[in-house]
């Protein structure tokens, strides 16, 4: 099996279907489809059974309750393929993301992770809308650190899971936090991409993604939801900061450019706070 697709599901009844056909429609069919029902009440959990028992490559699992960041950990153990996409499910990949991926893994013997690009859906008019786009470094394999530096541009964004196809098996590189509700991917994908050999980005636009979505944790506007997030972020980058210098392929200038990288972004998270925010939590950001 060359692909799993892993699509964490919570209550989303109103976009699972487009977002599951968006995965059958593929082009490329050496593919299973993992869902993760993370103990939806809404109606999901009939509609993922419903796909369940129309296609044998797709796979339903229920559980209660416990997170996003649990769905994903339990559908990286369940997957069988030999790379792994995520995908929200409130968004949609376009038909030919995995011919592509298949193209690319054939040219360039099997690389760890390969980035592809997005379309934003319902993006902010005043946001950059290429935020999480590259154009220059494209098709040439990278080591991960060097993908970091490339990367590390102001107002660009890459940690966050459904903008790559990782191979199964560097994630057995990292170790999973388990407390963080929100930024988990903060967190961790950089660690994957530092401690990857071999990193390519292509050309193809392979991923819809929905923004500001109400039903999404990163939304939820009160301001105990802000602040938990906050703070999610704190512990996101505290794990990222020491899980970095543990990496065997890192150099101490490495390590200088990724803690300059992330105080940056760290600081660009405290800024966005509300003033009074800012003076609760000023301790715990340490700025």
């Amino acid at each position: 099996m060359m692909f799993s697709v892993i699509v964490p599901c919570f209550n989303s009844k109103d976009s699972i279907r487009k977002c599951i056909d968006s995965i059958l429609e593929q082009s490329y069919h050496d593919f299973e489809v993992i869902l993760i029902d993370d103990g939806s009440t809404d109606g999901t959990s009939e509609i993922l059974d419903e796909y369940f028992f129309k296609f044998p490559y797709v796979q339903v699992y229920h559980f209660a309750n416990a997170g996003v960041s649990y769905s994903r950990r339990r559908g990286i153990t369940l997957a069988t393929g030999d790379y792994l996409i995520f995908v929200d499910s409130d968004d949609t990949i376009n038909k030919d993301l995995l011919a592509n991926l298949a193209l690319t893994i054939k040219q360039h013997n099997f690389p760890d992770i390969i980035r592809y690009q997005s379309n934003l859906i319902g993006d902010d008019k005043h946001k950059n809308h290429q935020r999480y786009n590259l154009d220059c470094h494209l098709n040439i394999l990278l080591t991960g650190i060097d993908s970091l530096k490339h990367w590390s541009i102001p107002g660009k964004k890459y940690a966050v899971y459904w903008l790559f196809a990782f191979r199964k098996t560097i994630f057995s590189n990292v170790l999973f936090t388990v407390d963080l509700r929100c930024y988990e991917d903060v967190a961790l994908i950089p660690i994957l991409i530092a401690s990857s050999e071999k990193v390519i980005t292509i050309e193809y636009i392979g991923y819809n993604y929905t923004c500001n979505n109400l039903n999404s944790l990163t939304n939820k506007q009160s301001l105990d939801a802000m602040r938990a997030r906050a703070l999610d972020f704190v512990d996101a980058y505290k794990y990222a900061i020491e899980n970095f210098t543990k990496l065997h392929n890192v150099s101490h200038l490495d390590i200088a450019f990724f803690y300059e990288d992330y105080t940056n972004r760290l600081r660009e998270k405290y800024n966005s706070l509300p003033e009074d925010l800012k003076i609760e939590l000023s301790d715990a950001f340490q700025l």
